[in-house]
């Protein structure tokens, strides 16, 4: 691999981390979005840049498409009806057999899944919650890709949890 595709691919992961920890830090649902449709950019670019073009990179950009709806829902105050949350399950598994190369494309998937029920959740801790096992996925597929992004799930998992322990609502007795 070319050195210097190789090191702006890791320089794109180390953006990613930086953006992982500052989101879920976050209060604010729609900042949260705005800053993860960033970090899928540069996640898609990181994966392209050093495993080729696979599903990962296909996935984090239907991400990006998701996010958007789920902006709009906000602004409009709708809930996403049945037919959309299938549409974007259908684009994530397409995506995802569409740049199918080998076996850890599978991982890409189910990190797509976690991530859609993510984007669709009311709640900030239920988002959080569901990018937990979202994260602990891309770990996986970021270790056996070698990337740097791997420091983002891993930084993201301990800020998610973070961030639940610091949003957390005491229950009513």
């Amino acid at each position: 691999m070319n050195d210097i595709v190789y090191w702006t691919g890791q320089i794109f992961g180390i953006l990613v981390t930086i953006g992982a920890v500052v989101n879920l830090q976050l209060k604010k649902k729609q900042h949260m979005y705005i800053l993860s449709i960033i970090v899928n950019i540069l996640s898609a670019l990181n994966i392209l840049l050093l495993g080729g073009f696979s599903s990962g990179v296909l996935i984090c950009l239907v991400a990006d498409i998701q996010i958007a709806a789920a902006i709009w829902h906000d602004k409009k105050q709708t809930e996403p009806k049945i037919p959309e949350q299938i549409i974007f399950f259908v684009l994530y598994v397409a995506s995802g057999l569409l740049g199918f190369k080998t076996w850890i494309d599978i991982l890409s998937i189910v990190a797509a899944a976690l991530y859609m029920f993510a984007m669709f959740q009311k709640k900030e801790q239920n988002i959080r919650l569901f990018l937990l096992g979202n994260m602990a996925t891309w770990t996986v597929y970021h270790a056996i890709l070698g990337s740097t992004a791997i420091f983002a799930q891993l930084a993201g998992i301990v800020s998610s949890l973070i961030a639940l322990f610091r949003y957390r609502t005491k229950k009513e007795k």
